[in-house]
């Protein structure tokens, strides 16, 4: 029980931004019971189709049109109704998850706005969050690509949202990134900017 206790604190220590000391209180073993029961349904809630993608309109204030949408993760659980992202993004991100779930929502994103192209409706521009850890890997764009191509969908139409944090941990090589990734055609929008 000591070193399950101490284990759980030192978790609750690197959430806080590692460097510090934290002791266990009983707080924390909740909200780590909490976490695995998220993290083990998340582990069954691709396969079993409980995600779904949200469509936050991006309308133009002067005129009123809507300029473009933003894809919206949620959980539909079967138990719990429909979770937000705070709840189960970070612990996806954690243990992994987040790499075929990220590829899952922009898969879906592409093939709702080519639908909806192909159903005659004006064509809207497409912004879908990135986490850091799908940025981060070496066939980031090549999977992009892959996606876009696999909906048939005009790179154009497709706006990435990166968040400043993650564009400035290593310069250099997310500048290389940007510069493929605009070079396919594809829109980029930094989020929380400052």
């Amino acid at each position: 029980t000591l070193i399950e206790n101490a284990d759980t604190a030192m978790y609750d220590a690197k959430e806080k931004g590692r460097d510090n000391c934290q002791f266990f209180t009983e707080d924390m073993n909740i909200r780590m019971v909490e976490r695995q029961a998220v993290e083990a349904s998340l582990r069954h809630a691709l396969e079993n189709g409980e995600f779904v993608l949200h469509y936050q309109p991006k309308v133009n204030l002067g005129s009123g049109t809507i300029t473009g949408v933003e894809a919206l993760l949620r959980w539909n659980h079967p138990e719990w109704g429909m979770v937000l992202p705070a709840r189960f993004v970070p612990v996806a991100e954690d243990c992994g998850l987040i790499l075929p779930i990220g590829r899952w929502v922009l898969r879906e994103a592409c093939m709702q706005a080519k639908g909806w192209m192909s159903a005659g409706l004006r064509r809207v521009l497409i912004s879908v969050n990135i986490s850091a850890l799908e940025f981060g890997q070496k066939d980031f764009v090549a999977g992009v690509r892959e996606i876009l191509a696999e909906a048939g969908l005009p790179a154009q139409w497709l706006q990435l949202e990166i968040t400043e944090s993650v564009l400035m941990r290593d310069a250099e090589a997310n500048s290389a990134i940007l510069k493929q990734l605009k070079d396919i055609g594809v829109q980029l929008a930094v989020d929380d900017f400052g």
